[in-house]
């Protein structure tokens, strides 16, 4: 089977030797593996521009902050409006945060052309990566205001077919669990639909174990047309209900890099990979949390 990381051009696989003095090819791998598992993108929408100054300037913004502060009072004939002052959010700084790592690569590697050993490498990296911006983002979620709920059951005993008396009541399903928090964000009228479930890997088998073949219809029932997320970077026993990519904001002082370089007294390659990311949490309302479900 062909590595994926390594292209066919002209009906010909490019070398180890040839990707390493491309970075590019191995970028965008990684970029690739970890877009499959990483957490942030699924809280976090890109500033849209470089990171200044070693941090993102940001500011919490509540419920309280869309509305002025005291409210409108009927005019009469000859009088002005009454004067409302704005509600301005206290402004924070999330400083920006290296993470990276290295692998060496021995030269015998390149010239034996061991495309696995490369692969491998890159996977290991990315994978290592992930994990940390993923640990990154879910620090910045737990310290953040994030609304939650604790339900008076949680979801590893649910019994969805069989006798009435046996069965989990209604109210004590996950669906009533979403439709509680998606009221919750109603109430604070900011137009927030949660459109993802965010799970723990126990809490999806716990899920996928209770709805069986039902379950994509449980979730696109709820308003999840985004479906359903695990990660184990995310508390077992907790379960986030989100509009994706809305509850906070990363930039990026350097963005995901990769650095190649050869060291020739040790007769190896030194593959090298970092992000320099700051991560916000300026809508921490986008999101509902749901806990004790363990």
């Amino acid at each position: 089977m062909t590595s994926p990381l390594i292209p066919t051009l002209s009906g010909q696989q490019l070398t180890v030797d040839a990707a390493l003095k491309h970075p590019s090819i191995i970028q965008t791998r990684i970029a690739k593996l970890a877009d499959k598992q990483l957490l942030l993108g699924k809280f976090f929408r890109q500033l849209g521009t470089q990171v200044q100054g070693g941090a993102l300037l940001y500011s919490t913004i509540t419920a309280a902050d869309y509305y002025a502060a005291g409210g409108m009072e009927k005019r009469t004939p000859g009088a002005e409006y009454a004067v409302i002052e704005g509600v301005a959010p206290e402004p924070r700084l999330a400083p920006v945060e290296d993470w990276g790592a290295k692998a060496i690569l021995p030269a015998e590697a390149i010239l034996r052309n061991d495309a696995n050993l490369l692969d491998n490498t890159v996977t290991q990296l990315s994978n290592t990566l992930a994990r940390k911006l993923d640990t990154r983002a879910v620090a910045a979620l737990q310290a953040a205001s994030i609304g939650s709920l604790a339900p008076a059951a949680g979801w590893d005993d649910l019994v969805m077919v069989g006798p009435l008396d046996a069965i989990t009541p209604s109210a004590d399903r996950p669906s009533a669990h979403w439709a509680e928090a998606q009221e919750m964000a109603d109430l604070e009228e900011l137009g927030v639909q949660h459109d993802l479930l965010i799970v723990h890997p126990e809490q999806a088998k716990q899920l996928r174990v209770a709805y069986a073949e039902n379950l994509d219809a449980a979730l696109e029932s709820a308003g999840f047309t985004n479906g359903m997320f695990a990660n184990p970077r995310i508390p077992i026993g907790q379960a986030f209900v989100l509009e994706q990519g809305a509850v906070g904001t990363v930039g990026f002082e350097l963005p995901l890099t990769v650095d190649i370089w050869e060291e020739k007294g040790t007769r190896s390659w030194v593959l090298q990979v970092y992000a320099v990311p700051a991560m916000a949490v300026d809508r921490p309302y986008a999101a509902k949390k749901i806990t004790g479900l363990s």
